[in-house]
């Protein structure tokens, strides 16, 4: 095995245990709500923009509708979201955080605002690097992903 492969698998096992570490960090807050990192993803996007659609939260998340309709349906009955028609199209469902979510959220996001302060603290612009190059990594596979699967 050459230094190259050995350099990539050490890359990717890397990628692999951050992410695992990100959930576990994650699941520190969310397990007392009983949320999933996904869920969490979820309730965000719709916070971040009101109301939401669940075409417009899969393609925030880079997901498939069969990957997050039984997410958004968990989240119903849990009633953390409830769904409603929308106003400009009858044909769709807009999603959108019950008054008790509203609250709850709150409490997690001042939670998880915590953690990041421990993480980041005064190091934004080494954080900011890593997140720019971890950008043109995830653009860099979705390309050669697309190449592979002749979705030019």
């Amino acid at each position: 095995m050459n230094n190259q492969n050995v350099f990539y698998d050490e890359l990717c096992l890397s990628i692999y245990t951050t992410n695992r570490y990100f959930h576990q960090l994650y699941q520190i807050v969310l397990g007392k709500y009983e949320l999933t990192y996904l869920q969490y993803m979820v309730l965000l996007n719709i916070k971040q923009q009101g109301k939401s659609t669940l075409v417009v939260i899969c393609r925030n998340l880079d997901l498939d509708t069969n990957t997050l309709t039984p997410v958004v349906k968990k989240l119903m009955i849990k009633n953390w979201i409830k769904r409603e028609k929308s106003v400009t199209d009858g044909r769709s469902f807009e999603l959108f955080l019950t008054n008790s979510a509203e609250q709850k959220f709150e409490l997690i996001q001042i939670e998880i605002a915590r953690i990041q302060e421990k993480l980041v603290g005064d190091d934004q612009q080494q954080f900011t690097k890593i997140l720019s190059q971890t950008h043109t990594l995830n653009n860099r596979v979705q390309e050669l992903i697309d190449e592979l699967t002749n979705k030019k």
